[in-house]
């Protein structure tokens, strides 16, 4: 999923916008609504979906890291599946779903050289490597009240990762893994102000939950101890307008995360909170299914910007953005959504820059699900 030395740090590197129709429009989802989409970000989008389908999706991605501190220069491939979906109105009013998506990943390979203490021009190698992550299954319940909706995401986290140091034949290991409960609550409030122009608000609020870790330490195969801890997970909340005219959407979002509540395992290391602002656009000219592919398409652009960045290293703060652009088109009974990015994230030359250029792909399908309605 990643190999971004950040990723070593606590349960890892946080994964977004790696699936869906809105990764092409910088991840807004507070107040986007969409027919033909899946938005369970905010659990009050879902239900925006045609109320006589069941829809089902699933995304992979691909991407290009690079990485750069001081004078050195790394460069990876990594790619994955990232999510797939299941969702459809259940009875009038209330619309559910469920949904499987990567959390966070951890994933990493680097040595680092440091000269010997009491020996000058003596020097020995350290070798770090880590692997795993944390994945979220959650269940989405939205109601519809004529221009009113309301939704609950009750999710559940779990997963485990490994992190090794080797100094020539000595290996220090460190396993964690855990389990914690999530609750995200939304709404949407929709106006039509005229006959083609609707505006859309949306709010979001996530609760903080406790994760119950457990870790184990080892020394070259010989465990040395295994504890148990309780992780404090972060709370979020925000909120996110759209405006559609005629064939076209814009939206926007901010959202702030509160990752100060995350305790650090490594001493290098302090938690910020964040504050990030999304926007995106999208134009959609509707034709008819015997209209040319290019007046079936939808064509999207976004930006995204988060500052501070949630880790500080060293004392240094550090900032992202993200750039994407990316169209659907219709594929047998669904549609298939592309998206490329590029995001970059720094805390200045001597510590590290990281760089991404990616692509992500979302494939999803409909069939009638109630031929009338209820």
């Amino acid at each position: 999923m990643t190999s971004s030395p950040y990723s070593m740090f606590g349960i890892g590197e946080i994964s977004y916008g790696l699936n869906g129709g809105n990764a092409g429009m910088g991840g807004v989802s507070l107040g986007f609504r969409e027919k033909n989409w899946l938005n369970m970000s905010n659990p009050a989008g879902l239900s925006a979906i045609d109320s006589c389908r069941m829809y089902a999706e699933v995304s992979a991605f691909a991407k290009l890291e690079n990485y750069r501190s001081g004078g050195s220069f790394n460069q990876t491939f990594t790619g994955n599946f990232s999510g797939f979906a299941l969702a459809g109105r259940m009875v009038p009013h209330w619309y559910a779903g469920i949904e499987l998506k990567p959390y966070s990943s951890v994933g990493y390979y680097f040595q680092t050289e440091q000269e010997v203490e009491g020996a000058p021009g003596s020097y020995y190698t350290s070798l770090f490597t880590g692997n795993g992550g944390w994945s979220k299954f959650q269940l989405t319940n939205s109601i519809l009240l004529h221009n009113l909706s309301l939704g609950v995401n009750i999710g559940f986290l779990f997963g485990k990762s490994e992190n090794n140091e080797t100094q020539s034949e000595i290996s220090v290991s460190e396993e964690l893994s855990g389990q914690a409960w999530s609750f995200d609550f939304g709404l949407q409030y929709t106006l039509q102000l005229q006959k083609e122009l609707w505006l859309t608000f949306g709010a979001l609020y996530s609760l903080t939950t406790d994760m119950e870790m457990d870790r184990t330490q080892s020394l070259s195969d010989s465990e040395l101890k295994s504890n148990d801890f309780t992780q404090s997970m972060p709370r979020s909340f925000g909120g996110g307008v759209s405006v559609r005219y005629k064939k076209l959407t814009y939206a926007f979002d901010y959202l702030h995360t509160q990752y100060r509540r995350l305790k650090p395992t490594d001493s290098r290391i302090t938690y910020a909170d964040t504050h990030e602002w999304r926007a995106g656009m999208n134009f959609s000219p509707k034709g008819f299914s015997s209209s040319s592919i290019w007046k079936r398409m939808d064509y999207k652009l976004g930006v995204s910007y988060t500052s501070p960045y949630n880790l500080k290293i060293q004392g240094h703060t550090g900032s992202s953005w993200r750039v994407t652009a990316g169209f659907g088109f219709p594929l047998l009974n669904g549609r298939l959504h592309t998206a490329i990015f590029y995001d970059r994230a720094s805390f200045g030359i001597k510590v590290l820059e990281q760089s991404t250029a990616g692509l992500v792909v979302s494939y999803s399908i409909n069939e009638l699900f109630h031929h009338t309605k209820l």
